[in-house]
């Protein structure tokens, strides 16, 4: 089965095709999959090369490289989060540039490894904190949301553009954010 995402908002779009029961860009492979618990420890810096990630409904999958280079995941709201950030310090090796060492959303269901560089003004005031309050929000309300992000020419575990395909109880939405603090 093949599904574009992103064709209304970049040339020509992301192509996903069920790879191994799961639908990923066609430009990457899956070599191996990890099942994870909150229990791992995962050093985000060394991740394995073309390697799926699952955690509960969440998908985390890297490039030949090790960076993390697409996820798909269900979010849950999830409180309090210190004592999960706390358990879990190895998220901060990301900070290889200066950056914050930005969680997909730790307060949303997401694994607290699972860290990528992000700009700090992006990650503490801009526009990913303000998805994030965003999405916390409609989850508190009783809808379901689902992102896909397709991170694009990263360096080391940076990515200067963010892809994000949002399903908020079925209705979609797309958008693509600089990781910087421009947005």
């Amino acid at each position: 089965m093949v599904y574009t995402i992103f064709e209304d908002i970049m040339e020509p779009g992301i192509t996903l095709c069920e790879t191994k029961g799961f639908r990923i860009p066609d430009y990457l492979r899956i070599d191996s999959v990890i099942n994870v618990t909150i229990d791992d420890h995962i050093n985000p810096t060394s991740l394995e090369s073309n390697t799926l990630y699952v955690y509960n409904d969440n998908k985390y999958l890297t490039d030949e490289l090790g960076n993390i280079a697409f996820i798909d995941c269900k979010l849950v709201h999830t409180s309090p989060t210190e004592p999960i950030r706390a358990e879990h310090p190895e998220y901060k090796g990301v900070s290889l540039h200066g950056h914050d060492a930005g969680h997909f959303g730790l307060s949303l269901g997401q694994h607290p490894s699972f860290a990528m560089e992000q700009d700090s003004y992006m990650n503490r005031y801009g526009i990913w904190r303000i998805f994030e309050r965003y999405w916390t929000s409609v989850l508190k309300d009783g809808c379901s949301v689902r992102l896909i992000g397709v991170f694009v020419e990263g360096e080391d575990t940076f990515s200067p553009y963010w892809c994000i395909h949002e399903e908020i109880d079925g209705d979609v939405s797309e958008y693509v954010f600089t990781n910087d603090g421009d947005q």
